[in-house]
Protein backbone atom coordinates (compact mmCIF):
# COMPACT_ATOMS: atom_id res chain seq x y z
CA UNK A 1 0.00 0.00 0.00
CA UNK A 2 3.04 1.96 -0.59
CA UNK A 3 1.06 3.62 -3.67
CA UNK A 4 -1.24 5.65 -0.90
CA UNK A 5 1.57 7.56 0.76
CA UNK A 6 1.64 11.22 0.41
CA UNK A 7 4.29 12.84 -1.20
CA UNK A 8 4.44 15.40 0.55
CA UNK A 9 6.44 15.37 4.40
CA UNK A 10 4.54 17.44 6.40
CA UNK A 11 1.79 15.53 8.79
CA UNK A 12 -1.39 16.30 7.89
CA UNK A 13 -2.76 15.92 12.04
CA UNK A 14 -0.41 18.05 13.31
CA UNK A 15 2.03 19.88 11.11
CA UNK A 16 5.53 17.93 12.10
CA UNK A 17 7.63 16.95 8.71
CA UNK A 18 7.68 13.50 8.51
CA UNK A 19 10.60 11.26 7.51
CA UNK A 20 9.00 7.78 7.55
CA UNK A 21 6.29 6.35 6.75
CA UNK A 22 4.44 7.35 10.37
CA UNK A 23 4.60 10.85 12.20
CA UNK A 24 7.27 10.95 14.94
CA UNK A 25 5.17 13.16 16.71
CA UNK A 26 1.75 11.92 16.80
CA UNK A 27 2.38 8.92 14.72
CA UNK A 28 -0.31 9.24 12.18
CA UNK A 29 0.37 7.60 9.00
CA UNK A 30 0.86 10.03 6.18
CA UNK A 31 -1.40 8.73 3.71
CA UNK A 32 -3.33 10.43 0.87
CA UNK A 33 -7.15 11.87 2.37
CA UNK A 34 -8.70 10.15 -0.10
CA UNK A 35 -8.98 6.62 -0.13
CA UNK A 36 -10.64 4.06 -2.29
CA UNK A 37 -13.11 1.69 -0.72
CA UNK A 38 -10.46 -1.46 -1.09
CA UNK A 39 -8.14 0.58 0.74
CA UNK A 40 -10.45 1.49 3.27
CA UNK A 41 -11.22 -2.14 3.89
CA UNK A 42 -7.80 -3.45 3.79
CA UNK A 43 -7.14 -0.97 6.94
CA UNK A 44 -10.65 -2.25 8.53
CA UNK A 45 -9.63 -5.64 8.02
CA UNK A 46 -5.91 -5.15 9.33
CA UNK A 47 -6.92 -3.27 12.31
CA UNK A 48 -9.83 -5.68 13.06
CA UNK A 49 -7.12 -8.68 13.28
CA UNK A 50 -4.30 -6.63 14.97
CA UNK A 51 -7.32 -6.16 17.56
CA UNK A 52 -7.94 -9.95 17.54
CA UNK A 53 -4.56 -11.13 18.03
CA UNK A 54 -3.83 -8.18 21.04
CA UNK A 55 -7.09 -9.66 22.96
CA UNK A 56 -6.09 -13.76 22.18
CA UNK A 57 -3.13 -12.50 23.46
CA UNK A 58 -3.97 -10.72 26.49
CA UNK A 59 -6.50 -13.02 27.39
CA UNK A 60 -4.36 -16.22 27.16
CA UNK A 61 -1.65 -14.43 29.91
CA UNK A 62 -4.69 -13.27 32.36
CA UNK A 63 -6.38 -16.71 32.59
CA UNK A 64 -3.17 -18.80 32.79
CA UNK A 65 -0.34 -16.40 33.99
CA UNK A 66 -1.90 -14.45 37.23
CA UNK A 67 -0.14 -10.97 37.45
CA UNK A 68 2.00 -11.38 34.06
CA UNK A 69 0.16 -8.49 32.75
CA UNK A 70 0.24 -6.33 35.73
CA UNK A 71 4.15 -6.66 35.80
CA UNK A 72 4.41 -6.24 31.90
CA UNK A 73 2.11 -2.92 32.30
CA UNK A 74 4.13 -1.66 35.27
CA UNK A 75 7.64 -2.94 33.29
CA UNK A 76 6.56 -0.38 30.66
CA UNK A 77 5.98 -3.13 28.08
CA UNK A 78 2.55 -2.17 26.64
CA UNK A 79 2.06 -2.32 22.76
CA UNK A 80 1.77 -6.16 23.26
CA UNK A 81 -1.34 -6.20 25.32
CA UNK A 82 -4.91 -5.03 25.23
CA UNK A 83 -4.88 -1.10 27.56
CA UNK A 84 -6.37 -2.69 30.62
CA UNK A 85 -8.92 0.11 31.27
CA UNK A 86 -10.18 -1.04 27.49
CA UNK A 87 -9.81 -4.72 28.00
CA UNK A 88 -12.05 -4.63 31.43
CA UNK A 89 -14.88 -2.30 29.55
CA UNK A 90 -14.92 -4.94 26.34
CA UNK A 91 -14.94 -8.17 29.04
CA UNK A 92 -17.33 -6.46 31.62
CA UNK A 93 -19.42 -5.62 28.48
CA UNK A 94 -19.53 -8.48 26.93
CA UNK A 95 -20.48 -10.40 30.62
CA UNK A 96 -23.36 -7.79 31.46
CA UNK A 97 -24.69 -8.36 27.79
CA UNK A 98 -24.88 -12.24 28.33
CA UNK A 99 -26.36 -11.30 31.88
CA UNK A 100 -28.95 -8.78 30.38
CA UNK A 101 -29.89 -11.72 27.56
CA UNK A 102 -30.05 -14.26 30.27
CA UNK A 103 -32.14 -12.28 32.52
CA UNK A 104 -34.52 -11.47 29.84
CA UNK A 105 -34.86 -15.21 28.94
CA UNK A 106 -36.21 -15.92 32.58
CA UNK A 107 -40.14 -15.95 32.65
CA UNK A 108 -41.48 -12.57 33.48
CA UNK A 109 -42.67 -12.52 37.13
CA UNK A 110 -45.89 -10.02 38.09
CA UNK A 111 -44.50 -7.54 40.70
CA UNK A 112 -47.79 -7.93 43.30
CA UNK A 113 -46.54 -5.01 45.35
CA UNK A 114 -47.20 -2.20 42.61
CA UNK A 115 -50.79 -1.87 43.43
CA UNK A 116 -51.53 1.98 43.57
CA UNK A 117 -52.20 3.36 40.30
CA UNK A 118 -55.00 0.00 40.67
CA UNK A 119 -56.44 0.73 43.63
CA UNK A 120 -56.65 4.79 42.42
CA UNK A 121 -58.41 3.86 40.03
CA UNK A 122 -60.70 0.78 41.66
CA UNK A 123 -61.19 3.97 44.31
CA UNK A 124 -62.44 6.25 41.06
CA UNK A 125 -64.88 3.66 39.78
CA UNK A 126 -65.89 3.10 43.52
CA UNK A 127 -66.87 6.68 44.17
CA UNK A 128 -68.35 7.49 40.62
CA UNK A 129 -71.00 4.20 41.35
CA UNK A 130 -71.65 6.03 44.88
CA UNK A 131 -72.62 9.04 42.95
CA UNK A 132 -74.48 7.28 40.64
CA UNK A 133 -76.91 5.32 43.61
CA UNK A 134 -76.98 8.70 45.20
CA UNK A 135 -78.89 10.19 42.38
CA UNK A 136 -81.13 7.25 41.65
CA UNK A 137 -83.68 7.43 44.21
CA UNK A 138 -87.06 5.91 42.67
CA UNK A 139 -88.73 3.43 44.39
CA UNK A 140 -89.16 1.59 41.25
CA UNK A 141 -88.08 -2.59 41.73
CA UNK A 142 -85.75 -2.04 38.61
CA UNK A 143 -83.83 0.98 40.46
CA UNK A 144 -83.93 -0.82 43.65
CA UNK A 145 -82.02 -3.94 42.40
CA UNK A 146 -79.74 -1.70 39.90
CA UNK A 147 -79.37 0.20 43.42
CA UNK A 148 -77.96 -2.61 45.51
CA UNK A 149 -76.34 -4.68 42.85
CA UNK A 150 -73.89 -1.09 42.34
CA UNK A 151 -73.42 -0.39 45.66
CA UNK A 152 -72.32 -3.92 46.29
CA UNK A 153 -69.75 -3.86 43.49
CA UNK A 154 -68.76 -0.12 45.00
CA UNK A 155 -68.00 -1.82 48.27
CA UNK A 156 -65.37 -4.49 47.06
CA UNK A 157 -63.78 -2.06 44.55
CA UNK A 158 -64.01 1.19 47.39
CA UNK A 159 -60.38 0.54 49.00
CA UNK A 160 -60.78 2.86 51.78
CA UNK A 161 -63.91 0.86 53.32
CA UNK A 162 -62.08 -2.48 52.90
CA UNK A 163 -61.96 -4.55 55.50
CA UNK A 164 -58.55 -3.54 57.38
CA UNK A 165 -55.73 -6.23 57.80
CA UNK A 166 -54.32 -6.04 60.86
CA UNK A 167 -51.57 -8.70 60.19
CA UNK A 168 -47.95 -7.68 61.20
CA UNK A 169 -45.28 -10.36 59.33
CA UNK A 170 -41.28 -9.77 59.09
CA UNK A 171 -39.90 -12.45 57.22
CA UNK A 172 -36.08 -12.70 55.81
CA UNK A 173 -35.28 -15.60 53.37
CA UNK A 174 -32.02 -16.74 52.37
CA UNK A 175 -31.34 -19.16 48.97
CA UNK A 176 -29.65 -20.43 46.37
CA UNK A 177 -30.48 -17.01 44.13
CA UNK A 178 -30.05 -14.73 46.72
CA UNK A 179 -31.96 -12.55 49.28
CA UNK A 180 -35.15 -12.40 50.08
CA UNK A 181 -37.76 -9.89 52.46
CA UNK A 182 -41.27 -9.61 52.35
CA UNK A 183 -43.13 -7.20 54.86
CA UNK A 184 -47.25 -7.71 55.80
CA UNK A 185 -48.10 -4.84 58.13
CA UNK A 186 -52.00 -3.76 58.12
CA UNK A 187 -52.11 -2.13 61.57
CA UNK A 188 -50.65 1.81 60.75
CA UNK A 189 -52.60 4.38 58.65
CA UNK A 190 -49.72 6.71 59.34
CA UNK A 191 -46.30 7.23 61.45
CA UNK A 192 -48.45 9.71 63.89
CA UNK A 193 -50.41 6.68 64.60
CA UNK A 194 -47.25 4.30 64.77
CA UNK A 195 -45.52 6.45 67.32
CA UNK A 196 -48.61 6.79 69.13
CA UNK A 197 -49.25 3.23 69.52
CA UNK A 198 -45.70 2.18 70.41
CA UNK A 199 -45.50 4.52 73.03
CA UNK A 200 -48.22 2.85 75.10
CA UNK A 201 -45.91 -0.24 74.49
CA UNK A 202 -44.18 -2.13 77.21
CA UNK A 203 -40.45 -1.99 76.02
CA UNK A 204 -40.63 -6.30 75.34
CA UNK A 205 -43.50 -5.33 73.09
CA UNK A 206 -42.14 -2.77 71.41
CA UNK A 207 -40.01 -2.76 67.61
CA UNK A 208 -36.38 -2.40 67.99
CA UNK A 209 -33.39 -1.67 65.98
CA UNK A 210 -34.10 -2.28 62.35
CA UNK A 211 -37.38 -3.81 62.82
CA UNK A 212 -38.39 -0.40 64.11
CA UNK A 213 -37.06 1.23 61.13
CA UNK A 214 -38.70 -0.94 58.56
CA UNK A 215 -41.91 -0.46 60.02
CA UNK A 216 -42.02 3.00 60.51
CA UNK A 217 -40.28 3.64 56.92
CA UNK A 218 -42.97 1.55 55.22
CA UNK A 219 -45.86 3.44 57.18
CA UNK A 220 -44.83 6.46 56.15
CA UNK A 221 -44.55 5.37 52.48
CA UNK A 222 -47.97 3.55 52.88
CA UNK A 223 -49.36 6.79 54.12
CA UNK A 224 -47.84 8.78 51.18
CA UNK A 225 -48.16 6.23 48.49
CA UNK A 226 -50.39 3.81 49.47
CA UNK A 227 -50.88 0.25 48.63
CA UNK A 228 -47.67 -0.65 50.53
CA UNK A 229 -49.91 -3.51 52.88
CA UNK A 230 -47.42 -6.02 51.79
CA UNK A 231 -43.85 -5.60 50.30
CA UNK A 232 -41.51 -8.05 48.57
CA UNK A 233 -37.87 -7.20 48.26
CA UNK A 234 -35.25 -9.88 46.33
CA UNK A 235 -31.91 -9.43 45.59
CA UNK A 236 -30.37 -12.14 42.97
CA UNK A 237 -26.95 -12.46 43.91
CA UNK A 238 -26.08 -13.86 40.42
CA UNK A 239 -27.68 -9.97 39.05
CA UNK A 240 -25.82 -7.82 41.66
CA UNK A 241 -22.77 -9.12 42.74
CA UNK A 242 -21.33 -8.23 39.44
CA UNK A 243 -22.88 -4.67 39.26
CA UNK A 244 -21.55 -3.93 42.69
CA UNK A 245 -18.28 -5.25 41.78
CA UNK A 246 -18.23 -3.32 38.69
CA UNK A 247 -19.01 0.25 41.49
CA UNK A 248 -16.27 -1.54 44.21
CA UNK A 249 -12.93 -1.79 42.00
CA UNK A 250 -11.48 1.77 42.81
CA UNK A 251 -12.36 0.04 46.80
CA UNK A 252 -10.39 -3.08 46.18
CA UNK A 253 -7.10 -1.10 44.97
CA UNK A 254 -7.34 0.81 48.05
CA UNK A 255 -7.58 -2.43 50.24
CA UNK A 256 -4.39 -3.67 48.12
CA UNK A 257 -2.69 -0.07 48.78
CA UNK A 258 -3.06 -0.49 52.65
CA UNK A 259 -1.72 -3.79 52.46
CA UNK A 260 1.71 -2.92 50.93
CA UNK A 261 4.05 -0.39 50.99
CA UNK A 262 2.97 3.01 50.34
CA UNK A 263 6.70 3.96 49.03
CA UNK A 264 7.14 1.01 46.57
CA UNK A 265 4.02 0.87 45.18
CA UNK A 266 1.59 3.74 44.33
CA UNK A 267 -2.43 3.67 44.18
CA UNK A 268 -2.65 3.40 40.42
CA UNK A 269 -0.53 0.24 40.11
CA UNK A 270 -2.42 -1.22 42.55
CA UNK A 271 -5.60 0.07 40.54
CA UNK A 272 -4.29 -2.03 37.27
CA UNK A 273 -3.82 -4.61 39.23
CA UNK A 274 -7.51 -4.93 40.11
CA UNK A 275 -8.67 -4.03 36.81
CA UNK A 276 -6.68 -7.19 35.52
CA UNK A 277 -8.12 -9.00 38.69
CA UNK A 278 -11.55 -8.17 38.11
CA UNK A 279 -11.30 -8.78 34.02
CA UNK A 280 -10.35 -12.16 34.87
CA UNK A 281 -13.62 -12.68 37.66
CA UNK A 282 -16.03 -11.14 35.12
CA UNK A 283 -14.41 -13.98 32.26
CA UNK A 284 -15.16 -16.65 34.92
CA UNK A 285 -18.24 -15.55 35.91
CA UNK A 286 -19.27 -15.37 32.19
CA UNK A 287 -17.68 -18.80 31.60
CA UNK A 288 -19.67 -20.33 34.68
CA UNK A 289 -22.77 -18.64 33.74
CA UNK A 290 -22.46 -20.65 30.07
CA UNK A 291 -22.06 -23.85 31.97
CA UNK A 292 -25.21 -23.20 33.56
CA UNK A 293 -27.00 -22.80 30.77
CA UNK A 294 -25.88 -25.89 29.13
CA UNK A 295 -24.86 -28.16 31.88
CA UNK A 296 -25.22 -27.19 35.40
CA UNK A 297 -29.31 -27.27 36.35
CA UNK A 298 -29.82 -27.56 40.33
CA UNK A 299 -27.69 -28.49 42.89
CA UNK A 300 -24.98 -28.71 40.95
CA UNK A 301 -24.58 -25.04 40.13
CA UNK A 302 -24.08 -24.99 44.12
CA UNK A 303 -20.56 -26.69 43.81
CA UNK A 304 -19.61 -25.35 40.80
CA UNK A 305 -20.36 -21.49 42.34
CA UNK A 306 -18.22 -23.08 44.92
CA UNK A 307 -15.25 -24.13 42.45
CA UNK A 308 -15.21 -20.40 41.56
CA UNK A 309 -14.74 -19.11 44.86
CA UNK A 310 -12.10 -21.66 45.27
CA UNK A 311 -10.32 -20.72 42.16
CA UNK A 312 -10.44 -16.77 42.26
CA UNK A 313 -8.88 -17.32 45.91
CA UNK A 314 -5.80 -19.08 44.46
CA UNK A 315 -5.95 -16.81 41.55
CA UNK A 316 -5.98 -13.88 43.84
CA UNK A 317 -3.00 -15.33 46.16
CA UNK A 318 -0.45 -16.26 42.67
CA UNK A 319 -1.26 -12.83 41.14
CA UNK A 320 -0.12 -11.11 44.56
CA UNK A 321 2.76 -13.44 44.32
CA UNK A 322 3.78 -12.65 40.75
CA UNK A 323 2.88 -8.97 40.74
CA UNK A 324 4.35 -7.95 44.63
CA UNK A 325 7.48 -10.25 44.55
CA UNK A 326 6.31 -11.53 47.76
CA UNK A 327 6.45 -15.19 49.48
CA UNK A 328 3.73 -17.63 48.46
CA UNK A 329 2.22 -17.85 52.22
CA UNK A 330 2.32 -14.18 52.63
CA UNK A 331 0.57 -13.78 49.28
CA UNK A 332 -2.32 -16.53 50.87
CA UNK A 333 -2.62 -13.93 53.74
CA UNK A 334 -2.95 -11.18 52.14
CA UNK A 335 -5.50 -12.62 49.62
CA UNK A 336 -7.48 -13.62 52.50
CA UNK A 337 -7.53 -10.80 54.32
CA UNK A 338 -8.21 -8.42 51.76
CA UNK A 339 -11.08 -11.01 50.22
CA UNK A 340 -12.82 -11.15 53.88
CA UNK A 341 -13.10 -7.41 53.82
CA UNK A 342 -14.37 -7.29 50.17
CA UNK A 343 -16.94 -9.72 51.24
CA UNK A 344 -18.25 -7.50 54.03
CA UNK A 345 -18.22 -4.56 51.52
CA UNK A 346 -20.17 -6.51 48.92
CA UNK A 347 -22.65 -7.38 52.02
CA UNK A 348 -22.89 -4.31 52.75
CA UNK A 349 -23.35 -3.10 49.58
CA UNK A 350 -26.18 -6.05 48.77
CA UNK A 351 -28.00 -4.70 52.11
CA UNK A 352 -27.88 -1.14 50.64
CA UNK A 353 -29.53 -2.36 47.03
CA UNK A 354 -32.24 -3.94 49.01
CA UNK A 355 -32.79 -0.98 51.16
CA UNK A 356 -33.27 1.24 47.86
CA UNK A 357 -35.25 -1.78 46.58
CA UNK A 358 -37.86 -1.69 50.02
CA UNK A 359 -37.97 2.13 49.96
CA UNK A 360 -39.06 2.09 45.73
CA UNK A 361 -40.81 -0.77 45.79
Amino acid sequence: MKHHLRKEKNCLNCGTEVTDRFCSHCGQENLEPKETFSHLFAHFFKDVTHYDSKLLTTIKYLLFKPGFLSNQYFAGKRTKYLNPIRMYIFISFIFFLVLFLKKNDEPVKTNENDFTQTNIIKQHLADSLKASIQHTQNNVFYDSVKAVVTNEIASKLDTLASQKDTTEIIEFGLGDEGIKFTLKEGKYNDVAEYDSVQQTLPDDKKDKGIIHWLIRANVGLKDRYGSRSEVVVAENFEHSIPKLMFILLPLFAWFLYMFHSRKKFYYAQHAIFSVHFHSFVFLLFLLMSLLYWLFLPGRVSNYAALASVLIVFVYLSLALKNTYSQSLWLSFVKAFSVGIIYVVALVTGIIVLALISFVTA
